[in-house]
């Protein structure tokens, strides 16, 4: 497929052809992972109807607070204008009088003010600098550019297209009140690291939707989640030991904690969310290499159950919260070889200022290094001439999902035709049954 001379140019109807020449429940053609073009169609289409999250609500404590983040191709800067938990904001870092950046760090301040000519705006986005205006000018209109926001349960979402970006309200109603069970809007970060991996997004994508490499390629992972028992292989006498010890959580806990979870798979219109809680296994307190505690209990928790969460928000964003940390995974799309994976591991804002970050973050951190090198691996054997399309087990289903998703959403952006994303193995009891991406969106 190519591109023509014009940035981000591409043969529609060719493209088109390929989504229909794709062999369900199979990996996708070459192209998918390597075109320039086709990246720039979905920069174009799909990924400005995603709503992602941007930032915790403890990077904006104060009125006044704004940080400078990546929205996929575009600088943002997120402002905290009030007191309320909804009183925050988002704009383009461009200035509206010639299209300088405007902040070039995170701060504080009464106005965001540009350093080329120091026109300052309100920290609601109107411009505050008028005297210098030619007479003719009304500065109603030179008001920063807003950026759809939605702040619930203490984390911040942005997306880029007001016109496409599916209903946020729903996702709000459906977690708000179980992402402050587990204490989301009363933590504090106390780590990030970015894991900048040379592969495709939807490569990236595919690897933490499913545990079928579990085995082979995470033996820390492997050797503390139980549920690698049905995740990671087609065993029945493991499977039926695992549903003993799911058994044996479930008589602890009470049925009230074990039936909570919510299951959106979500379309164009509708953005998908999901929150499943399952037991760690093998006896351990929390997701750390000794099975014991790392912080303090979060969410107003008296004791630990032994049991893990998963948070699936929009098809970027995730969270992973045992008893007494949080993970949260943004995973941003770059390049048609590149994306940005970052991991922010939180805690209880009043959890020891010395709590050991080594121990918050070992799961995760392990986890995410072997799979950044397994991801490029795959991106490297991807691009060779040798490379063809492969089948998807029973124990990929989740990202079989994704794939048919993925394709049905990117051929009705581009023809207009409405069309249903088709899985031999879409089955949400089975997604629950994972939790690396976190319930909707399992794996390990």
């Amino acid at each position: 497929m190519q591109a023509s001379a014009d940035r981000g140019a591409i043969d529609r109807n060719a493209f088109v052809r390929l989504i229909d020449d794709h062999r369900p429940n199979w990996s996708l053609q070459q192209e998918f992972y390597l075109d320039p073009a086709i990246f720039a169609l979905e920069r174009e289409l799909w990924f400005p109807r995603q709503w992602v999250i941007v930032a915790h609500a403890s990077e904006l404590p104060e009125k006044g607070r704004y940080i400078v983040r990546k929205l996929f191709d575009e600088e943002i800067i997120v402002v905290r204008f009030g007191d309320g938990e909804d009183d925050i904001a988002a704009y383009y870092n461009v200035c509206t009088h010639r299209g300088s950046r405007i902040c070039t760090k995170d701060g504080r301040g009464r106005l965001l003010v540009c350093p080329y000519h120091a026109w300052s705006f309100r920290l609601t986005g109107e411009l505050q600098t008028r005297q210098d205006l030619p007479e003719d000018v009304d500065p109603e209109t030179l008001g920063l550019q807003k950026v759809p926001t939605r702040a619930f349960g203490g984390l911040v979402l942005c997306g880029l297209d007001p016109a496409g970006l599916p209903d946020i309200e729903p996702v709000a109603s459906g977690l708000t009140g179980l992402l402050r069970e587990h204490g989301v809007d009363n933590a504090r970060i106390v780590a990030r690291k970015s894991y900048p991996t040379m592969a495709n997004w939807k490569l990236v994508l595919e690897n933490f939707l499913e545990c079928y490499h579990c085995r082979p390629a995470h033996p820390e992972y492997f050797r503390v989640n139980g549920h690698v028992k049905v995740t990671a292989m087609r065993d029945e006498g493991q499977a039926a030991a695992w549903q003993e010890e799911v058994e044996a959580w479930h008589s602890v806990i009470g049925d009230a904690e074990f039936n909570k979870g919510v299951w959106e798979p979500g379309g164009l219109d509708t953005m998908p969310f999901a929150m499943h809680r399952k037991p760690i296994g093998s006896g351990r307190s929390t997701l750390s290499d000794d099975g014991g505690p790392v912080s303090r209990l979060m969410g107003g928790r008296t004791g630990y159950d032994g049991g893990e969460s998963g948070f699936r928000i929009g098809r970027l964003s995730f969270l992973s919260a045992p008893n007494d940390y949080l993970t949260m995974f943004q995973m941003i799309p770059r390049s048609a070889g590149e994306t940005d994976v970052i991991l922010t591991w939180l805690v209880d804002k009043d959890a020891d200022a010395n709590v050991e970050t080594d121990k918050v973050s070992w799961m995760w951190d392990v986890t995410t290094v072997q799979d950044k090198i397994i991801t490029e691996d795959n991106a490297t054997g991807i691009a060779s001439r040798a490379y063809r399309p492969g089948p998807y087990t029973p124990l990929e289903s989740q990202t079989a999902f994704f794939i048919e998703t993925y394709l049905s959403q990117m051929r009705t952006l581009v023809t207009g035709e409405r069309s249903e994303a088709k899985s031999d193995w879409e089955a949400p009891l089975q997604l629950f049954a994972s939790p690396k991406a976190a319930c909707a969106a399992p794996r390990h």
